[in-house]
């Protein structure tokens, strides 16, 4: 019998080229360096197989054989456009409660996918689209299959009003707090509501209001999920390490019969509108205020482009990379200005370009943004001398050279390219999208780029609104929901595979140099890409003088550039600061690896700052500080800190008044203490040859010599506080709060190899808890969690925090204190087993990019722990036994600190509800 599956195997429509670069094999075959302007890399394919059910469903499988690894992403092409009028949200609300449903009397989805070893699941609602994703071990992927198959076709199986209320509560949480791309849920439908007319469809808030949130119910939900969760509408697609030619009786087997069909393809509508190009609501006259939680005040600048989701659309990529280089110059402007990003929101009828700018005092607003508009103005001028034109064009083609080698760099990111691929499938109707998506962004040119941005960036097309620190939440009180606790007596078996264990035992080949520095070679085949990072002890909380450090962070720079820019070979430069180091990062394609290394070697050899730039932080950074040490959640990390760790130096925050004490002199001192080669160590990864490889880090980085001949001594971890019946409390105010932010923490014995491994699991241990009770259970809070911290040096603590509604908040600090005191006196082996499971199921979906093992090598190496001690991971957590957990759980109740951030009243009754442990 004929499948009913139409089945293509399009031979390399994932290809991956550069165009507009040189291509060639990896670096051994150059005698020397690529010179400026050439961007190195070979062409690489990834076999597909493109699957059209008679149902409508199209399914699209890419082989990536990289890591044992499968990712899986579902485009549904409903968004929040989708939404019933006054029931703005609801398409984002069906999304959280899909994975609640459960099939056929079956656990819930969260449960399943934990138990199949999904390392990464998660989900988001856009304009028009909502995608799921899911990564876990190819040993999985039939099950996987299954169970994308049962969510998609029942999304609300199971779904009970009683849960329905719990996750509505938790939708709410999340509209009331910081999201994760660090916006205040509520900016976006803002954002939105500015930029477009009031009858548009984008003009709706998609995460809703407190209004609509009341108004849905699951009747609505379901209505929803019937109406648009149907096969004609969804895309999906599979990548990693799979067998194309077993892939059709995989989707067979697994996927319902109603979604595969019969008979021939089902003929689907464009997916992509139809419409005349966009254009923005009235401008308002006034600038338009709003109050959130923010540190200090922010202003928001859109500007309504043309749709995303074809060829066209990749210049909006080129714009934003170039208005991210050239809106710092604003800085130097306006002083009350802090720093400006921006980002990118797509849609099919319009997208929205988004300038985030951060304010020091919101003095004078309207002036700022004006200072904003200037530069973007500036950014696209008409240039008139020769000599400007050839500029101009040198800019353009460097930022060519960015934002090409941006696109293979996110390429090497499985469910990256996972989700980017699905989604340019679906609306494009084409497998070959994400091919001609990275055609056309290669042939663009410098006159189309500067045509766009005169016709789409004009001064009057702005709109702007100004976000000032206050509360943001109207919304009345909603009557506590909770679920029974047999609702959530679901326990996983905490399934292990061979991949998971097999994810961090790659080879690591260690270099020390003769100027003492340590460099580890991490090869890893398959895409042609190099990630260079190296650390330097000392950081944030190094420094005889208190706010050195963060003047370093800021005011320190290359001060030398014989061995060219990054943007000369379209090398992604990045640098960061961290409590207890400095970290340097340079990425791009494997041919240009040497290029990586001249540059990283002179970054860390002339690094240093001067006058100019001492007394523009003294005049502008400094203040933009002083007020944000006066946020509560900055006053209350600062409080946190102190109560864990004294006067140890992991106890310091430093502040603006300290900042402002600083010298030209200091900063110089603290560089030239902390740049040396033996504080230094350097981590490669990628495709590449070690051979090839090991003469350019020893003539490169070799050739660095200054200071002493050993590393910045760690401090040493401090002794551990006396036991106590009763924990160290810390309060701030933060009145009117509709959130409080719980924090709860205790010091933990010096770190090594082996209680790193009981650390992580104490913290996964008290996630599941937690977030069973206070979100799954009784909708108190988006997001609740556990993290250690491990310092350089032995220092480490367990912190337990989230965001919870203000008027639970007592309540949730009870669950959480009942939870250590449990811990404290028995732990269940079986829970260890399925926590030890998610551990591990986590870290092999991570560690499949060059990027997330250079992470991991150098936070290993930070340690002071072997290179070896990444590959024995998966030992140490499977050596660590109930009791040991118990042991460790009961000496943590004996020295924890509880700090809330909330109203004043809330705080007082949260205290009051502690009890003596």
């Amino acid at each position: 019998m004929p499948s009913p599956i139409q089945s293509r195997r399009p031979p390399r429509y994932g290809r991956l080229t550069a165009a507009v670069v040189v291509l060639a094999s990896i670096l051994g075959a150059c005698s020397t360096l690529p010179q400026r302007g050439q961007v190195v890399m070979r062409d690489v394919s990834f076999p597909l197989r493109d699957f059209r059910m008679p149902s409508g469903l199209r399914v699209v499988v890419e082989q990536d054989s990289r890591a044992p690894m499968v990712a899986m992403v579902a485009v549904v092409g409903t968004g929040g456009t989708g939404d019933p009028v006054g029931k703005e949200g609801l398409a984002h609300v069906v999304e959280h409660l899909v994975f609640r449903s459960r099939h056929a009397g079956s656990a819930s989805v969260w449960t399943r996918m934990e138990d199949a070893g999904a390392g990464y699941f998660n989900a988001f609602t856009s304009l028009d689209h909502t995608v799921y994703q899911t990564v876990g071990p190819k040993e999985s992927l039939s099950t996987l299959v299954k169970m994308e198959g049962q969510r998609l076709s029942s999304p609300l199986a199971g779904i009970t009003p009683e849960v329905f209320a719990v996750e509505r509560e938790v939708v709410r949480n999340e509209l009331r707090q910081r999201n994760e791309t660090g916006f205040v849920g509520q900016v976006f439908s803002w954002m939105n509501a500015a930029s477009f007319p009031a009858d548009h469809p984008y003009a709706r808030p998609v995460v809703g209001t407190h209004g609509s949130l009341t108004a849905m119910s699951l009747a609505d939900a379901q209505r929803f999920a019937r109406h648009h969760y149907r096969p004609d509408n969804i895309t999906l697609v599979i990548a990693g390490d799979v067998d194309l030619a077993a892939m059709e009786g995989v989707l067979m087997d697994n996927l319902p019969p109603e979604w595969v069909g019969t008979g021939a393809p089902l003929a689907l509508e464009p997916r992509m509108p139809n419409l005349p190009e966009p254009s923005p609501g009235p401008a308002s006259k006034t600038l338009v205020a709003h109050e959130a939680a923010v540190g200090s005040p922010e202003l928001y600048l859109t500007w309504v482009l043309p749709r995303s989701f074809d060829e066209a659309s990749a210049i909006h990529d080129f714009v934003q990379v170039n208005l991210n280089r050239s809106l710092g110059g604003a800085m130097f402007e306006d002083t009350d200005i802090a720093g400006a990003t921006t980002m990118l929101v797509p849609g099919t009828r319009a997208s929205l370009l988004v300038v985030r700018v951060a304010l020091t005092q919101g003095s004078h607003p309207e002036k700022s943004a004006q200072k904003v508009l200037d530069r973007i103005f500036e950014t696209w001028a008409q240039v008139i001398h020769p000599g400007d034109v050839l500029g101009r064009e040198f800019d353009f083609q460097a930022m060519r050279r960015n934002v090409v080698t941006g696109m293979v760099l996110e390429a090497e990111g499985l469910l990256a390219r996972t989700t980017r691929r699905a989604e340019l499938t679906h609306f494009m109707m084409d497998v070959r999208g994400y091919t001609r998506s990275q055609k056309a962004l290669m042939t663009i040119d410098g006159g189309k780029v500067t045509d766009f941005a005169y016709k789409w960036l004009q001064r009057e097309r702005a709109r702007v609104i100004l976000v000032r620190p206050g509360s943001n939440d109207g919304a009345p009180v909603a009557a506590p929901v909770a679920l029974a606790d047999e609702a959530l007596n679901e326990k996983p078996t905490g399934r292990i595979t061979p991949s998971m264990l097999a994810a961090s035992s790659a080879p690591v080949r260690v270099l020390k140099l003769d100027n003492g520095m340590e460099v580890l070679l991490a090869p890893r085949p398959g895409l042609p890409v190099v990630r260079v990072g190296a650390v330097l002890g000392g950081g944030a909380t190094f420094g005889a003088k208190p706010g050195v450090s963060e003047m370093v962070r800021f005011g320190a720079f290359r001060m030398s550039w014989f061995a060219g820019h990054g943007s000369h070979w379209g090398l992604h430069v990045w640098n960061g600061m961290r409590r207890d180091h400095q970290r340097f990062e340079v990425s791009g394609t494997s041919g240009n690896v040497g290029n990586m290394l001249a540059l990283l070697a002179e970054q860390l050899s002339s690094t240093g700052t001067v006058e100019r730039v001492v007394m523009y932080l003294q005049e502008q950074v400094v203040p933009w500080r002083k007020v944000l040490d006066q946020h509560p959640e900055e006053r209350a990390e600062r409080e946190l800190l102190k109560a864990l760790y004294g006067n140890h130096v992991y106890g310091y925050v430093a502040t603006g008044e300290q900042m402002e004490k600083v010298s030209q002199g200091d900063i110089e001192g603290w560089i030239d203490e902390v740049y040396r080669p033996a504080n230094t160590v350097v981590v490669i990864s990628g495709e590449f040859d070690p051979q090839t490889v090991e003469p350019l880090v020893r003539e490169h980085l070799g050739g660095w010599e200054h200071g002493p001949a050993t590393a910045v001594t760690p401090p040493a971890a401090p002794p551990l506080p006396a036991p106590s019946s009763r924990a160290t409390t810390v309060s701030v105010s933060r009145p009117g709060a509709s959130q409080g932010h719980l924090q709860i923490a205790c010091r933990l014995p010096t770190a090594t190899p082996e209680s790193e491994a009981r650390y992580a699991l104490m913290a996964e241990l008290l996630s599941t808890r937690t977030f069973d009770q206070v979100r799954a259970k009784q909708g108190a809070s988006y997001g609740f969690s556990a993290r250690p911290w491990l310092g350089r040096g032995g220092a480490a603590h367990l912190l337990v925090e989230g965001m919870v509604d203000s008027q639970r908040l007592a309540e949730t600090t009870r669950g959480v204190q009942a939870a250590f005191s449990a811990l404290a006196q028995k732990v269940d082996p079986a829970e260890v087993e399925r926590a030890r499971a998610r551990l591990l199921a986590r870290q092999a979906v991570s560690l499949i990019s060059s990027e997330a093992w250079v992470d991991e090598l150098l936070e290993t190496r930070l340690r002071g722990f072997s290179p070896e001690a990444l590959a024995q991971r998966p030992a140490h957590l499977q050596a660590v036994t109930a009791d040991a957990l118990r042991e460790e759980f009961s000496g943590c109740l004996k020295r924890w600190v509880v700090g809330v951030v909330a109203d004043e009243s809330q705080t007082r009754a949260t205290f009051q509800a502690l009890s003596v442990p």
